[in-house]
């Protein structure tokens, strides 16, 4: 039984009426915690979403980054290959 010591006046409820009154305090108590957990736990996960989607992005753009960089080695490298082509048929002819 729930007793409040605050009360000065003699409790008037029958006792079925007080263990339905604490059961409905408990459950209150219970559902408000539930509702305090759910709420943490979908920031929570929106936080993870945003941290996520923000490494994809850099990772998109260092991808980007690294594709251009790689281009610019194959045109070097062609215009190296073309050059020693040249220069060995100027040896040999």
């Amino acid at each position: 039984m729930c007793l409040r010591s605050s009360e000065s006046f003699p409790d008037t409820r029958t006792p079925t009426m007080t263990s339905a009154w604490c059961h409905n305090k408990r459950k209150l108590k219970t559902q408000t915690h539930l509702r305090v957990l759910n709420l943490t736990r979908r920031r929570r996960i929106l936080r993870e979403e945003k941290e996520m989607e923000m490494r994809n992005m850099k990772l998109f753009l260092e991808n980007q980054s690294i594709i251009r960089e790689n281009e610019a080695l194959k045109k070097k490298a062609l215009l190296l290959h073309q050059e020693n082509n040249a220069l060995f048929s100027l040896l040999h002819p």
